[in-house]
């Protein structure tokens, strides 16, 4: 795609109203509490041919890592309305884009205890076009395992990811696309992706609960196996039942559904994308293009 403006926009208590402003000039304090601790929570939404894609799902997440982690942020419902004149000042009316929206406890002494209430928030959001992962949805990806150390509040979109970093360098290092994390031998999920199996024409995946991401591309597909009848089994998947998996396949924002042909160098199922996968793909292609288009 071509170069774009790249504006983004803060608000903070240097900046209370918010401004958007190009990127290269964008000012945050080194005191803030993101910078220290990691202390904030992060959202990734997208859109469609430049309409924001499921906005209400994913302010709801917003909100709820927000609650989760006591962050009392001001204007939450005018953040659509922030991305929608991102879009214009960026030039990227109808175009495929992701959104990356952080809040930060704020500006504040180096000190575990929270700010006081005046203490205004650190909002932070930006734009990006998307580069469609067409080559890993039509070829598949390889994928390694990884001990899962991550802290017990994965449902929690916070904005400390080191594991994350570490286990996705660690499967690039062996040439795989993506690590999957395994918690006392059971599979939860990859480093920016939710984890879904396939045996016998079952769809498994993890239950939802604080060791994976309520994300909202699997809650799309969950939707559409129920609408096109493949039945769907939420269970704790020990990593030895791998080996045994028919297909493999991961979900995100960005990838939306991508199999996953190799697992820690071997094989899954003919070592090729599966039927069931290639059926959840051009379902969810139909739902999001229903007149057949694609971007």
């Amino acid at each position: 795609m071509d170069d774009f403006p790249d504006y983004c926009y803060i608000r903070s208590n240097d900046q209370p109203d918010g401004v958007i402003v190009p990127k290269r000039e964008a000012r945050i304090s080194p005191d803030d509490r993101g910078f220290y601790f990691a202390d904030g929570v992060y959202e990734v939404m997208r859109t469609y041919q430049g309409k924001i894609f499921r906005l209400e799902e994913h302010l709801k997440r917003f909100r709820n890592s927000l609650a989760a982690v006591e962050i009392q942020l001001p204007g939450l419902a005018k953040l659509g309305s922030i991305c929608e004149e991102l879009l214009k000042r960026n030039r990227l009316e109808g175009k495929d884009v992701f959104f990356y929206i952080q809040a930060t406890r704020g500006v504040w002494q180096r000190n575990l205890l929270f700010p006081p209430a005046e203490v205004l928030p650190t909002l932070y959001v930006s734009v990006t076009p998307i580069v469609p992962a067409v080559k890993e949805r039509e070829q598949g990806i390889k994928v390694i395992t990884v001990e899962d150390i991550r802290w017990q509040r994965c449902d929690i979109k916070a904005i400390g990811l080191l594991a994350s970093v570490l286990a996705r360098n660690r499967a690039r290092a062996v040439g795989a696309d993506e690590a999957l994390f395994v918690r006392n031998g059971v599979l939860t999920e990859g480093t920016h992706t939710n984890l879904f199996m396939v045996k016998n024409g079952v769809v498994l995946t993890h239950p939802l609960n604080n060791h994976i991401l309520p994300g909202v591309t699997r809650t799309v597909v969950l939707e559409l196996c129920m609408r096109v009848g493949i039945e769907v089994e939420e269970r704790f998947v020990q990593e030895t039942e791998l080996v045994e998996m028919d297909e493999v396949f991961v979900t995100s924002t960005t990838w939306e559904v991508v199999p996953v042909v190799m697992v820690n160098g071997q094989a899954v199922g003919n070592g090729g994308p599966g039927i069931i996968t290639r059926r959840l793909q051009q379902a969810f292609k139909e739902f999001i293009y229903p007149s057949g288009l694609r971007a």
